[in-house]
C-alpha cells in the first residue's frame, strides 16, 4: 500500500463519534456516458442539494477518464450494470431519465427516516496531512449489540474540478468524486468478526500518499461494511472535508528522545525512550502497513527518565515495515521499524 512515508504526527484531538446513522448514496457514472451527463448529471446534482448533511455521496466511476478500482468494486458489489445507476446504500433505486423527480423525492424520505435512527455503529476520524501523506486515525464505534463481520473502508472525493463529461463537454465541474480508496482492499480493513457490544470501540489506522490537498476540494469519507456471504453491505457512513496538517516528530511533550535501534533489525530492535517528566496516560504500540494494530508493547509505565523495550518478530509476526506510535493521548510520536 502506499504508506512508505512513516513518520506522521496527527495532532487532532480524541476523536468522538457521533450517534448518528447516515446513509450512502452511490452513482454508478463513466466519463464517456452521455447520459451520465445529462439526466444522471441532473438527478445527482438534486440528490447532493437534498441529502449532503444527512448521507455520504460519491460518484464511482468505474470506466472512463476518473476511472477507479474501489469505484469497479463497490458498484459490481452492489450488482450495477450500465450507468448511470444510483443505489441508496446497496440497493439500487430503478432511477430513469423519466422518474428523476420522483425517485430524488424517495431518496431523501429514506435518509430522512434513517437520520432519526439509533446506528447499529459509527465512525469517526481527523484527516492531517503532512510530508505527501494522507494520513487517518478513525473510531468505530457500536452502538447496539452486533454480531458479524465488519470493515471500516475510508477513500478519498474530490469535488468542484473541471474535466470532460460526455454528455457536458470539457468543462464539466465535477463532485463528489471517488479518487481513491487508502486501502488496496476496497472494502478497507476489518474492524471485528462476531459479537460485539454496545459502547465497544475499535481504533484503526489509514495512510494514503498523495502530492497535496492544498487547492483541492478534498472530502475524506469513512463506510463501514457488514460482509455477508460474498457482499458488503454499508452499515453507516461519515466523511469531513476538514483536513489539519502534522509536523514532524517528538510532538509529545516532555519526550527528549524517542529511537529505535537499528531501524533495520535481522531478529530483535530496541526502543529507546527519555522522558523529562511522567506521561500517566502514555501509549506504545506497533501496527503494521495497513494500519492495523499489532502490539502493545508498554502502557501507563511512563514515568520520568529512560525506557527501553525490546521487539523482534515474536512480536510483530512477520518480517516486513512497522509503525511504532508513542501517544499520550492527545499527540503522537511515530516511528518505524523493519524486520527482514
Amino acid at each position: 500500500m502506499l504508506m512508505l512515508a512513516a513518520l506522521f504526527i496527527l495532532k487532532a484531538a480524541a476523536q468522538q463519534v457521533e450517534a448518528v446513522q447516515r446513509t450512502l448514496i452511490t452513482k454508478r457514472t463513466a466519463s464517456w456516458c452521455p447520459n451520465c451527463g445529462t439526466w444522471g448529471w441532473t438527478l445527482f446534482e438534486g440528490l447532493i442539494a437534498d441529502n449532503e448533511d444527512k448521507a455520504v455521496l460519491m460518484a464511482a466511476h468505474y470506466s472512463g477518464n476518473y476511472e477507479t478500482q474501489a469505484a469497479t468494486d463497490i458498484t459490481d458489489n452492489f450488482g450495477g450494470f450500465y450507468q448511470p445507476r444510483f443505489f441508496l446504500n446497496e440497493t439500487d433505486i430503478n432511477a430513469t431519465s423519466s422518474n428523476g423527480s420522483e425517485k430524488r423525492m424517495e431518496v431523501k424520505q429514506a435518509v430522512d427516516e434513517a437520520f432519526s435512527q439509533m446506528p447499529v455503529a459509527n465512525v469517526g476520524f481527523a484527516p492531517v496531512f503532512a510530508d505527501n501523506t494522507l494520513s487517518v486515525e478513525a473510531k468505530v464505534k457500536f452502538f447496539q449489540d452486533a454480531d458479524g463481520e465488519y470493515y471500516l473502508g475510508l477513500y478519498l472525493l474530490e469535488s468542484n474540478f473541471t474535466g470532460y463529461q460526455s454528455g457536458i463537454g470539457s468543462d464539466a465541474t465535477h463532485h463528489k468524486v471517488l479518487r481513491y480508496s487508502f486501502t488496496d482492499d476496497s472494502f478497507g480493513l476489518p474492524v471485528v468478526n462476531g459479537p460485539v457490544s454496545a459502547g465497544a470501540g475499535f481504533d484503526l489506522s489509514f495512510h494514503l500518499e498523495i502530492g497535496a490537498v492544498e487547492g483541492y476540494d478534498y472530502e475524506v469519507a469513512g463506510i463501514i461494511w457488514k460482509k455477508e456471504n460474498d457482499k458488503y453491505i454499508p452499515v453507516n457512513t461519515w466523511s469531513t472535508s476538514d483536513i489539519g496538517t502534522g509536523t514532524a516528530t517528538n510532538e509529545v511533550p516532555g519526550v527528549l528522545s524517542f529511537e529505535i535501534t537499528p531501524t533495520v533489525a535481522t531478529d530483535q530492535a530496541t526502543i529507546h525512550i527519555d522522558l523529562l517528566h511522567n506521561l500517566p496516560d502514555a501509549t506504545l504500540d506497533i501496527f503494521n502497513v495497513e494500519g492495523r494494530l499489532v502490539a502493545h508493547i508498554g502502557k501507563d509505565v511512563f514515568t520520568r527518565g529512560t525506557h527501553t523495550f525490546p521487539i523482534d518478530r515474536s512480536t510483530t509476526g512477520n518480517n516486513g515495515l512497522y509503525f511504532v506510535r508513542l501517544s499520550d493521548g492527545k499527540n503522537m510520536t511515530t516511528k518505524k521499524v523493519v524486520f527482514q
